[in-house]
């Protein structure tokens, strides 16, 4: 298979049509039409049929689509790399953030980094959230930050700052004025969390699980200005990083709290692929991410 091959089928997933995906690809339809014929004979299988007027891909066109998805991811990004380093530039660096508060940290210190680095291509994304490790792999990201690592020895992790997760409750709440709570004091609450499955909420996962507690009940939100409004609000509670509050806690009247008995201490790391540990726009940032906070 050639990389056209992946690149009409994309474009094909994209636009329905024949005559769409060869102007978008700057062939004739004819041209297309051949290619892919050609491409199924070979394979002896069908990609796609038509449907009225539009096409749309069999399971194997769809199978073979998504996998074109990351071969032109990879090559396209690698061909971007050269040309950065045909004229003189540094490079690409593309940032993965797997943690929805991690952007709130970032914003504090990519402004020093761009003015440090101002011929490094820099791209930050939360598109690979959910397979951030695999995307390193396949070089669509270059590092990734991360508080929850995959200790399988396939990635280089290096330790930004410790932090510890805190209890975010509305300044009148009725746990506000406690010393200490436990899990079970949040039987009766609503516990505000992102929009990430169980397993990877450490709510549930460090907090309510291991006690056996279910929560009154659980809302999903995305933004963490969002979360922290509803929960000065009185509209529910949320486990959040304590740096993430240094100046959210008077603008909204909140009070964070700590579990009694229940270390929630985590460690923030940056990912790489081994062979890109040691560049020095990569070190330059850990020890900026290390001093910045």
């Amino acid at each position: 298979m050639e990389l056209i091959h992946f690149r009409i089928l994309l474009a094909l997933k994209r636009l329905g049509t024949l005559n769409a995906a060869a102007e978008s690809l700057h062939l004739t339809q004819s041209a297309l039409s051949h290619q892919m014929k050609n491409l199924e004979q070979r394979l002896g299988i069908v990609l796609w049929r038509k449907q009225g007027r539009t096409l749309v891909l069999t399971q194997a066109g769809k199978y073979l689509s998504e996998v074109g998805e990351s071969v032109i991811a990879t090559v396209d990004s690698a061909a971007q790399h050269l040309a950065l380093l045909a004229v003189g530039k540094t490079g690409k660096l593309t940032i993965g953030i797997d943690c929805h508060a991690c952007y709130e940290w970032f914003r504090n210190i990519l402004q020093p980094y761009l003015r440090a680095w101002p011929d490094l291509a820099i791209e930050v994304t939360s598109r690979y959230r959910f397979n951030s490790f695999e995307a390193i792999q396949q070089y669509k990201l270059d590092t990734v930050l991360t508080s929850d690592p995959v200790d399988n020895g396939i990635l280089n992790y290096q330790a930004l700052f410790d932090f510890e997760l805190v209890l975010i409750v509305a300044g009148q709440h009725p746990l506000a004025g406690l010393g200490f709570i436990d899990p079970g004091d949040l039987r009766q609450e609503t516990v505000l969390t992102y929009p990430v499955e169980r397993e990877r909420l450490d709510m549930f996962r460090k907090v309510l699980q291991p006690a056996g507690i279910e929560p009154q009940a659980h809302i999903s939100v995305e933004e963490t200005d969002i979360m922290l409004q509803l929960a000065a609000a009185g509209r529910g509670v949320c486990l959040l990083p304590e740096w993430l509050l240094a100046d959210k806690t008077r603008k909204f009247g909140l009070t964070s709290l700590r579990f009694r008995e229940l270390p929630l201490t985590k460690t923030m790391y940056l990912a790489t692929r081994h062979e890109d540990a040691d560049l020095e726009y990569i070190q330059w940032l850990i020890q900026h991410a290390r001093t910045g906070l």
